[in-house]
Order: structure tokens, then C-alpha cells, then sequence
């Protein structure tokens, strides 16, 4: 299944209409990668360890501020991600200012994986790549 590379457009957060006045706006984001594709998040304060198939998670460490949601950066936890790894990781993003972790699910294979991380890599990151 061949897939579009990810352009040099920003990454967005955007909020899901259906949750609007649920009382669960906070618990689920979606993000726009730069390919323009739509990946549903769950999300979990830093400070929480989030439960989730680590086999088969993507992670972003996002930065709230006043202009809104901006993602740090992305990985995929693996195995170890329920122990120690994640302690790793959490480490990093609280030195780069990250408040929450927004888990994505929903990618069904590794080649899925891959694109996802690379698709909602900060900007600066795709183009070092």
C-alpha cells in the first residue's frame, strides 16, 4: 500500500467535533499530520503512566501553551514501554517542556507505525531526516 510522504506543512491539533459539551473534550485530540492524514489520540498527563498496547502505540509528547497544542516530539514505546523505557521518555519530555502524552492506537502495522512517526514529527525533525 504505497503511501504520500509527509510535505513540510505543519502538524495540527484539532479538537473532535462529536466530543464537543460531552465533558470528554479532554480525553480524546485529533491531530492532522503533515500528509493532511487524521490520527485520533488519547490522552494522558505526563505524570500519568498512560495503559496502553505499547506493542503497537505512537507517542507524542505535546506542549500546551497559549497558542494551542504543538507536538515535541513522537515514538514508539515498544515493548519495555510499560516500565522503564517510558520513565526514559518521560524524562525527555519534561526537559522539552511537554505536559501530555496523546497515544494514537488505531495503526494497525508496523508500516502504519512508521509512517504515523514520521507524519507527526515535528516539522523540524522531517526535514532533518
Amino acid at each position: 500500500m504505497a503511501r504520500p510522504s509527509p510535505s513540510v506543512f505543519a502538524v495540527r491539533c484539532l479538537p473532535l467535533a462529536c466530543l464537543d459539551r460531552t465533558g470528554m473534550e479532554n480525553w480524546l485530540q485529533s491531530w492532522r499530520g503533515a500528509s493532511g492524514r487524521r490520527y485520533i489520540c488519547s490522552i494522558y498527563p505526563i505524570g500519568e503512566p498512560p495503559s496502553f498496547d505499547c506493542d503497537r502505540a505512537i507517542v507524542a509528547a505535546v506542549r500546551k501553551g497559549a497558542s494551542g497544542a504543538s507536538i515535541v516530539f513522537v515514538f514508539e514505546p515498544g515493548t519495555e514501554g510499560e516500565s522503564d523505557g517510558l520513565r526514559q521518555w518521560k524524562e525527555k519530555a519534561r526537559q522539552h517542556g511537554a505536559d501530555e502524552w496523546h497515544v494514537h492506537l488505531l495503526a494497525g502495522s508496523k508500516e502504519e507505525r512508521d509512517f504515523a512517526l514520521r507524519d507527526l514529527a515535528p516539522r523540524a525533525l522531517r526535514l532533518a531526516a
